[in-house]
């Protein structure tokens, strides 16, 4: 600005959401108010930059739905982090946990994403009052409605009539997240090859829908007790990587807590489980690793996951009980990553994933629920065994990418600097090659190929 201030003006990301809803939804979430007309962010003493001003009706002098806010100060956390002394990490690992306390604090009676009443009613979507479990006269403007998250939107998702929330309680949510996705198929999806099996019949849309079948069939057992306090919903942040998080590079204090895009209210055993600036595989940060040539920033990151994770999960248990169960109940995590993954499995090419998760389940059925009660759904021979032959292929090139990220040669997901593109495109190009060169034979040595994460486009 003129003054030498600094703000930041947001635009709505094509593939962010529903332009609408997505900025509409982050609005109220920032601004939602507990007593009087303190906002979130006070009340919980939570470090989110101020809204000064904001639109979601793109008729405005703007075109587009905007949001206008103070601009984070300090650095991205991942700028500094691993120079930090260990010391220094365990303390902000006791910020973020004090932080997902204070989210927790607040139980809300659905699950969805936090809107002005006004705006809703404006555009005639559907909604659910926050009384009157929060029981207060300023609450009358907010109310619950529907997820923004982009994968209930992508492509022609976002032209169908969708149930997309708020739900009253999980099943109602899981058997949603199945209709959705049966009504998707049944209008869009189309039969194609499966070049990770060994046959040459193409996968039918069909075989997708029997798996939909089988999750729905599995819906309502998947969600803990309503007696569980896991079932409570709370407020949570979506994504509380590295660079989400602003800090002081001298105090070491938290400035800014930045992207709340589609934040939205769930159960706390839905909610994403450790936050991503805490190494969780057994490898991160191990000397093994080290090792490989695998560096964060040129950073020593030895030993980090241990320490860290240790720390989190015992500060945790003692402030935040409700996710700590959650956390510590290995059941969930198997009954709910069907729910995870069932949104585009399809259009996303990963049916493979959603099926593992159904096949795990009906695996360890009798170990998730030792009460003695019939599994509802089975699996053939031929399935399991058409399978396990996508299973060996993805577990050998899942060991190749995992072992040329550990040697600094292509980070997962493939994004690379322009400056290191070409040699980046020459390991891609030899590994790959030698990967194809363990078919047994040509037919094998086509699949090999066609599988590969990297192609030439």
């Amino acid at each position: 600005m003129d003054d030498g201030m600094e703000v930041l003006a947001k635009i709505p990301n094509p593939n962010a959401g529903p332009r609408f809803l997505t900025t509409a939804s982050e609005v109220a979430t920032r601004h939602f108010r507990l007593t009087g007309m303190i906002q979130l962010c006070e009340i919980l003493d939570l470090q989110i930059p101020r809204i000064y001003a904001s639109s979601s009706d793109s008729s405005n002098a703007v075109g587009a739905e905007y949001i206008i806010e103070e601009k984070a100060s300090g650095k991205p956390l991942g700028s500094v982090w691993y120079q930090w002394s260990r010391d220094s990490q365990l303390d902000m690992i006791a910020k973020i946990v004090d932080l997902e306390r204070k989210l927790a604090s607040i139980s809300f009676p659905r699950h969805g994403c936090i809107y002005y009443t006004a705006d809703l009613e404006v555009h005639g979507v559907a909604s659910e009052s926050l009384m009157p479990l929060l029981d207060h006269p300023i609450l009358q403007k907010f109310t619950l409605g529907p997820l923004t998250e982009a994968r209930h939107w992508d492509g022609a998702r976002s032209k169908m009539s969708l149930d997309r929330g708020p739900w009253n309680n999980t099943l109602e949510y899981f058997n949603a997240l199945g209709t959705n996705e049966i009504n998707w198929v049944e209008s869009y999806a189309k039969p194609r090859m499966n070049y990770r099996r060994s046959t040459e019949r193409p996968e039918s849309p069909d075989d997708f829908l029997s798996l939909l079948t089988r999750y729905m069939q599995l819906a309502p057992y998947l969600a803990p007790p309503t007696s569980r306090s896991t079932n409570v919903r709370t407020l949570s942040h979506p994504d509380l990587h590295l660079d989400n998080i602003f800090v002081n590079p001298t105090t070491k204090e938290i400035t800014h807590i930045i992207d709340w895009q589609s934040a939205s209210v769930s159960e706390i055993f839905l909610q994403r489980g450790v936050p991503p600036l805490i190494p969780r595989s057994a490898n991160d940060g191990s000397d093994e690793a080290m090792e490989g040539g695998l560096k964060c920033d040129g950073a020593n990151n030895r030993d980090l996951r241990p320490g860290l994770m240790r720390h989190y999960e015992r500060l945790t248990r003692t402030s935040n009980p409700r996710r700590w169960e959650a956390l510590k109940d290995d059941r969930i995590s198997a009954l709910t990553k069907p729910a995870s993954l069932i949104c585009g499995a399809w259009d996303r090419a990963d049916v493979f994933s959603f099926r593992h998760a159904l096949i795990n389940i009906v695996a360890r059925w009798e170990t998730l629920f030792p009460e003695n009660r019939p599994c509802p759904v089975h699996f053939t021979d031929s399935e399991l065994e058409l399978h396990g032959e996508e299973m060996e292929l993805l577990e050998g090139l899942g060991t190749i990418m995992r072992e040329l990220e550990a040697a600094n040669m292509i980070p997962l997901g493939g994004m690379v600097r322009p400056e290191n593109y070409e040699h980046a495109q020459y390991v891609n190009n030899f590994f790959k090659e030698e990967f194809i060169s363990l078919a047994d034979n040509e037919h094998q040595k086509a699949l090999h190929s066609k599988v590969w994460p990297y192609q030439d486009v």
